[in-house]
């Protein structure tokens, strides 16, 4: 879904790491970091284990705690994020409101959000529009691209 290029020279964001499968992937696949986010403290040491084991320690970091209060301890751009909650915890609106205020979200930043097919998203989040939606099963990935990509893309300012 990220075109031939793939994950290639990419700052990456992987929040609700659970395996950090998403973000260590993408580093496997050319992105030149990756911040990984997850509250869980095993599955934190089990990320830094398998970046080490990959080698891939000194692109990767990770950051134990919860999705919404470690946001707003990070600096810099991120190109591509993966956002893959426990289904119950919808809080992508907050989420992203906490991200855009911290400038997080680069200028050609998309977003890829796993969710309950039950769940509902909106077109827009705070800095992002939806551009697509699919379904697989029981389970829905909804893929946002930064709205100043957007209008770079299709013309506008």
């Amino acid at each position: 879904m990220l075109g031939p290029v793939g994950a290639s020279g990419l700052r990456v964001l992987d929040i609700y790491a659970g395996t950090g499968a998403l973000g260590i992937e993408a580093l496997q696949r050319g992105a030149v970091s990756a911040m990984f986010i997850e509250q869980n403290g095993r599955r934190c040491d089990d990320i830094r284990k398998t970046l080490a084991r990959h080698r891939l320690a000194m692109q990767g970091s990770v950051q134990k705690g919860n999705a919404l209060n470690a946001v707003k301890r990070l600096k810099g751009e991120f190109d591509l994020i993966f956002a893959d909650p426990p289904y119950e915890l919808v809080e992508f609106d907050a989420l992203f409101e906490r991200m855009n205020e911290a400038n997080l979200i680069a200028p050609d930043a998309i977003a890829f959000l796993e969710h309950s097919k039950m769940t509902r998203l909106p077109d827009f989040l705070p800095g992002l529009a939806l551009t697509t939606h699919r379904l697989y099963g029981d389970t829905a990935l909804s893929v946002y691209k930064s709205q100043t990509g957007i209008l770079t893309e299709s013309g506008g300012e």
